[in-house]
């Protein structure tokens, strides 16, 4: 897989490396996973020192390199992109990579998750430029996550993100740049993104880092309920919709009133959804504890819905009643 330079390159951080260090490697069933699997036993031969520990992702999940918690490479990082890579991995030993002063300072400024996704393509000699300015990017600020993706591995995910010419880099799937990127241009739209139109993907970092109270907070003081959090509390992964269960709370005990506005968007939702996602619906509306949901839950005790959604429609309506009273 490696050229003869290729192999010494990664001698060489072998020899850098001060520990060893662990990487991730998350298998798929797509056909491309087999790259993954061969690029990683390549580099552990070459380079002992970098571990590997492995995962299975989900059915829909495409293969990938995670390198600490904020990057992950759905690319196999050969020919011009290995640089940029070992330079990632270097970093993981010691603070090497280098990034501007004035750019740090500008990152402090901010206070929401961003998900980076840069698309690639290996013929493309422009694109490790762009890779090697963004790879510091999550590795200084932990609000951001960069994904790099061939494009010509997942041309699904080029279609789908209407993506035409490489390198594109999109911000929360709502600003993107074609070609040459401006870091300041990308941290000050960062900056200056309206917190109501954060993405699911944005919401669900303030679950998965610990930040539900941080997330109820921003949304009482807007006095708004995000879109995107109705997708968060219906995910299908149960610790998301705990943590945002856990948000939901704190919010219809501080503010009833803003609480209630998830009653017709929850409903919405309710007879599509799983019947593990149905019981927590109704478990949110007792929490909510607004007597117009109680006729929903009468319909759902009086319908054809499984055992444990009328126990929690019973829940629910007990919960209602005690605090209406």
């Amino acid at each position: 897989m490696f050229t003869p330079l290729e192999e010494k390159q990664i001698i060489k951080l072998n020899h850098q490396l001060s520990e060893d260090i662990t990487i991730g490697l998350v298998a798929s069933q797509h056909t491309s996973s087999r790259l993954f699997h061969e690029f990683c036993d390549d580099i552990t031969r070459l380079a002992p020192k970098i571990k590997i520990s492995k995962a299975e992702a989900g059915p829909q999940d495409p293969p990938q390199i995670l390198i600490g918690n904020c990057l992950r490479y759905q690319a196999v990082p050969t020919g011009y992109e290995l640089q940029p890579f070992l330079e990632a991995l270097a970093a993981l030993d010691s603070d090497s990579l280098k990034i501007a002063e004035h750019i740090k300072i500008l990152l402090k400024k901010n206070i929401l998750p961003a998900s980076l996704t840069v698309f690639i393509a290996p013929q493309c000699t422009f694109c490790p430029q762009i890779v090697r300015r963004l790879i510091p990017l999550p590795m200084t600020d932990k609000n951001l996550e960069l994904t790099i993706i061939d494009g010509t591995l997942f041309p699904e995910m080029m279609q789908t993100h209407q993506i035409r010419s490489v390198p594109t880099l999109l911000l929360d799937d709502q600003f993107r740049w074609t070609g040459s990127v401006s870091l300041e241009e990308l941290i000050e739209t960062l900056n200056t993104r309206d917190p109501v139109s954060l993405r699911p993907a944005s919401l669900e970092s303030f679950i998965t880092e610990g930040g539900a109270g941080r997330l109820a907070a921003m949304m009482l003081e807007s006095e708004k309920l995000f879109p995107a959090f109705f997708d968060v509390l219906t995910h299908n992964k149960w610790p998301i919709r705990l943590g945002a269960m856990v948000v939901m709370e704190e919010i219809a005990g501080k503010n009833p009133d803003l609480a209630a506005e998830a009653l017709n968007p929850l409903w919405g939702r309710f007879h599509g959804a799983p019947v593990q996602i149905q019981g927590d619906i109704l478990h949110v509306l007792g929490e909510i504890g607004d007597p117009r949901s109680v006729s929903w839950l009468e319909s759902v005790l009086s319908g054809n819905f499984d055992r444990e959604v009328k126990e929690a429609a019973i829940e629910a309506a007990i919960k209602i009643s005690n605090t209406d009273t």
